[in-house]
Order: structure tokens, then C-alpha cells, then sequence
């Protein structure tokens, strides 16, 4: 919040001192102007959130856990990786979006990572590459949503056309399967 107040305070006062019409119902008018474009993204916003405290007060966080840990038996930090990626995966798939999948599993990732001796900036990493590749290729993600109105087609024919997204999930599987970058701890 403290960023966008600095950022709209500074283009505002840019604006007035610069010489030319701008004045403070056109700086009015503006921050009008803006708010109204992200109104359906703050929407969506506060709708996801809401899924997302949903999805932990009724015990759906405590279930993945669950099905996680008993997927992933074994003490290895390759079996604490791919349990961290899933978790991720599958919060992105019920979220639709990988910011709320990474903010609502974080604290399991953190559980995980801790009992199976990931590093956590290694954790986070996964978190992050995960998110986005399920995020580009989900056809109800927003991502997707936005591409494939733009360029007036299904979602679902865009899918195939992602190819990055595809190039990172072979990147992000080919570190857990070989361990490589491996990140040595400093503690």
C-alpha cells in the first residue's frame, strides 16, 4: 500500500509541476480512472481470499497435509520437493490463482520443507515456478482468460500453444529428479 500511496503521490505531483493543463481534478480523475479499471481484479481478489480462508477453516489445508504426507513416506529431500510442488499444484487448481496457491500452502510448504530438510529459499523457488507453470496452463486461470479474449479464441485452444510454460515444468522436474541448483544452508 505504502508503494502505490508513493507512486500515485509522485505521478501526481510530477503532473502538477510540470507546465501544461494538468491539474488536481485531472490528478482526481486519474486516481478515479485507475480504481475503476482494477475494480474486477479486486473483485477477484476478494473472492479468491475468500475461497482460499474457506478452503483452511474447513480443514481442506489439514487434508491436503494429510494426502501429502502419505504420499511422501520417505525422509528425502526429493520426497520433500515434489510433496511441496504438489501441494502447490493442487491449491493453484482449486484457487486459480498462483499468488493465493502460494500464500494458502506456504505454511505447509514450511512444515514440509522443515521435516524433509529442504532449503527454504529452494522451497520457495519451487513454490513460485509450480504456481506459474499450472497457472499458464489451466484454461480457467486469469492468465489465460485474458490471452484468449484478447485474442478472441477458446482457452482451450490457447492451452496448446503454451509452450514456456511446458519448457518450465521440465526445468522445474529435471531439479527435483537431479537435486540441481543444490543450495547449501546458512544458518
Amino acid at each position: 500500500m505504502l508503494v502505490l500511496f508513493t507512486g500515485i503521490l509522485a505521478a501526481g505531483l510530477i503532473g502538477l509541476i510540470q507546465p501544461g493543463d494538468y491539474s488536481l481534478a485531472n490528478w482526481s480523475k486519474d486516481i478515479y480512472n485507475g480504481y475503476t479499471s482494477m475494480q474486477e481484479i479486486l473483485i477477484l481478489s476478494l473472492l479468491i481470499g475468500g475461497l482460499g480462508a474457506l478452503m483452511k477453516a474447513h480443514g481442506g489445508l489439514e487434508w491436503l497435509a494429510y494426502k501429502i504426507s502419505s504420499f511422501s513416506q520417505k525422509g528425502s529431500a526429493r520426497a520433500g520437493e515434489i510433496s511441496i510442488s504438489l501441494s502447490v499444484v493442487l491449491t493453484n487448481l482449486c484457487t486459480a490463482n498462483n499468488t493465493v496457491a502460494i500464500v494458502i500452502s506456504g505454511g505447509l510448504a514450511k512444515e514440509i520443507a522443515q521435516r524433509y530438510g529442504v532449503d527454504p529459499r529452494r522451497s520457495a523457488s519451487l513454490m513460485d515456478i509450480v504456481s506459474c507453470v499450472v497457472q499458464g496452463i489451466i484454461p480457467w486461470g486469469a492468465q489465460m482468460l485474458l490471452a484468449a479474449s484478447i485474442a478472441s479464441i477458446s482457452p482451450l485452444e490457447l492451452v496448446s500453444s503454451v509452450q514456456y510454460c511446458w519448457l518450465l515444468a521440465l526445468v522445474a522436474v529435471l531439479s527435483i529428479s537431479t537435486g540441481y541448483p543444490s543450495l547449501a544452508r546458512t544458518r
